[in-house]
């Protein structure tokens, strides 16, 4: 059959020029025209959702009065009067079904607007997002290595950056070896002033610690542009952005630096205090294994009484002796034994000839030094 193209010439549209008169303000006639149109079609919908919620009222109605009819218990008169019922309900049915019809007929011949023309099939949104290459990922063990060699060919040229003053002669050292813009560089810089913080090299620390926070700063700018650090134009366009930076932002970069350097030094303390800490536990570990009983000289010294260890700091022997009788026999022989664990007192050995003689013997004072004294056994005594 031929295609019928009628319904395309009943088109009803706001902006339709063929009847405006001039003087009439075209935008406010299609404005009110598009809101009458909008308003007929509400109404035509209430009428429908009238009508529907009608249909379905009377069909329940219907329902109840077919279930009570279907009794058997009911008398003649009820069954009758149920029956008239039904013929009213079946007959307002039969108006509500004509008044349907009617208004799709109506729906029909009414002309296509634009609201009515067409229906919206599906709607999505895309939004393109601009996605970073995939980077090569490297294991820990192998990125070690690749920073190690390049701390190693790099090393004097990172040290002269370090040592840079000034935002031009830092830019000017770039431009002449731009790969120096790179993470392992800012890990060389970190770690080396972390050195120089130890060394209590603090003139140098605070320099060094700015340049570093400057290579930082240019490293963040490159991630958040997605360009290259090692672009000479990223690097250009980054000192003339700093130089001529606000007074706030100068202030937040001086507050990162202090901050750093800060961080620098309770570092730089924690490792003093942890360097020493284990020197200190390897130089007992070494007193305790030259110790004969395995105690540590320099703890059984702290631990003596004080009378006790004045003769061990003066190595007098006689006032040794003269304590020995002053002093609670069990609570001398009990440091006293400890001296000779620790290797404070070394009592020298007798042979069987001269069991019977006075022998002498050693005393150790704590820095290690030694000093004749009488054997163990006279003190006792």
């Amino acid at each position: 059959m031929p295609i019928d193209y009628s319904k395309w010439k009943k088109i009803e549209v706001s902006d339709d020029e063929d009847d405006t008169h001039p003087n009439i303000d075209t935008p406010s006639l299609y404005r009110w025209r598009h809101q009458a149109r909008l308003e007929r079609m509400a109404e035509k919908k209430q009428e429908k959702e009238k009508i529907e919620k009608d249909k379905c009222t009377t069909s329940s109605k219907m329902k109840d009065l077919e279930d009570k009819l279907s009794k058997a218990d009911i008398s003649d008169k009820d069954r009758e009067e149920i029956q008239k019922e039904i013929d009213d309900v079946k007959a307002q049915e039969e108006k509500w079904r004509a008044k349907e019809k009617e208004l799709e007929e109506k729906e029909r011949l009414e002309p296509w607007n634009v609201d009515t023309i067409g229906h919206e099939a599906f709607s999505t949104s895309r939004i393109n997002k601009i996605t970073e290459k995939p980077k090569a990922t490297i294991s820990d063990e192998e990125d070690s290595k690749k920073m190690a060699q390049f701390c190693e060919e790099n090393e004097s040229l990172l040290q002269t950056y370090g040592r840079l003053v000034g935002l031009k002669a830092t830019e000017a050292y770039l431009a002449e070896h731009p790969h120096l813009a790179c993470e392992y560089s800012a890990n060389y810089l970190t770690i080396e002033c972390l050195n120089l913080a130890i060394d209590r090299r603090e003139e140098e620390m605070c320099l060094l610690s700015e340049q570093c926070i400057v290579m930082q700063y240019l490293l963040e700018l490159s991630k958040n542009l997605r360009a290259d650090p090692t672009n000479t134009n990223m690097q250009k366009s980054f000192f003339k952005k700093f130089a001529a930076a606000d007074p706030s932002y100068m202030k937040t970069f001086q507050e990162e630096v202090t901050a750093f350097q800060d961080r620098l030094r309770t570092r730089a303390n924690e490792k003093r205090e942890a360097a020493a800490a284990e020197y200190e536990a390897e130089e007992r570990q070494k007193r305790i294994e030259q110790a004969p009983g395995g105690l540590d000289p320099q703890e059984v010294f702290e631990t003596l009484p004080e009378e006790m260890r004045n003769c061990f700091e003066s190595q007098n022997i006689q006032a040794l002796k003269d304590l020995a009788l002053k002093m609670d026999e069990e609570v001398f022989m009990y440091h006293f034994q400890r001296c000779v664990d620790s290797g404070l007192w070394v009592p020298e050995k007798k042979s069987e000839n001269e069991i019977e003689e006075d022998d002498d013997s050693e005393i150790i004072d704590v820095e290690g030094t030694e000093t004749d004294s009488v054997a163990t056994e006279d003190l006792v005594d």
